[in-house]
């Protein structure tokens, strides 16, 4: 590997290390909530969705293990940027949606991250 490449991924490497102290110090998130929050925009922003299948969809494409996505998950919850609906049927059943103000919220987080970026 060149000089060239190794100043190239090192430059990457710092770009995202102040990307990631960015978020969590702004936003109280790591980049894997920011991740998981995109998947529930993606899947659950024209209709709920309900938790289980999401949590195979998104471990497989996140590669990342179920615990960190469900704590991913929860603070996302708590933080009022996804919303979870309990079934009326079976309280077991637990279904994602990102409403309209949580989408709105999304938008305004990713503005801020590209502005910071640039």
């Amino acid at each position: 590997m060149n000089e060239e490449k190794k100043a190239q991924y090192l430059n990457v490497y710092k770009k995202y290390k102040t990307l990631t102290h960015y978020i969590e110090q702004k936003y109280k998130l790591t980049i894997n909530d920011v991740a998981v929050l995109e998947l529930i925009q993606q899947n659950c922003s024209e209709k709920t969705m309900l938790m289980q299948p999401f949590l195979k969809v998104a471990t497989a494409e996140l590669d990342l293990s179920r615990t960190k996505m469900l704590a991913s998950i929860r603070r996302l919850i708590d933080q009022d940027r996804v919303s979870k609906i309990r079934s009326t049927e079976d309280e077991r059943k637990v279904y994602l949606l990102m409403t309209e103000q949580n989408a709105a919220h999304y938008k305004a987080l990713l503005d801020e991250i590209e502005s910071y970026t640039k």
